[in-house]
């Protein structure tokens, strides 16, 4: 049981008990929205967790589900959608990854990252 006390805290995730963390520690290293990762994905539920594993991206957000699992949402590097100004035209996909499932990187700036047309 918690100690903290929520009713001060200022936050608006209808339907959660309380806030998702700013940031979790991965492999001894604070990550939090905007920091780059490198994907691992260990379920290999499909096709996709393989072409994924090595792959590069930025953190969105980091989302807290009702069972208290602790997911980073991420977009890929690659993704051309991913820094539009609409994403009604072309959307950026956004993919769930467990903690252990993502490697922070050293360059952690999104802004020096984004992604350039080869």
């Amino acid at each position: 049981m918690s100690s903290r006390d929520w009713s001060s805290t200022d936050w608006n995730f209808p339907g959660e008990d309380y806030p998702p963390p700013a940031s979790v520690l991965i492999a001894g290293k604070a990550v939090k929205a905007g920091d780059r990762v490198r994907l691992h994905p260990k379920a290999r539920a499909d096709a996709l967790d393989m072409l994924l594993d090595g792959e590069t991206a930025r953190v969105e957000i980091i989302h807290q589900d009702f069972e208290n699992r602790i997911y980073v949402v991420v977009t890929l590097d690659v993704d051309p959608g991913r820094e539009q100004w609409d994403e009604h035209i072309l959307p950026g996909h956004r993919f769930f990854f467990f903690l252990e499932e993502v490697e922070p990187l050293e360059d952690t700036s999104s802004e020096d990252n984004a992604w350039k047309n080869p």
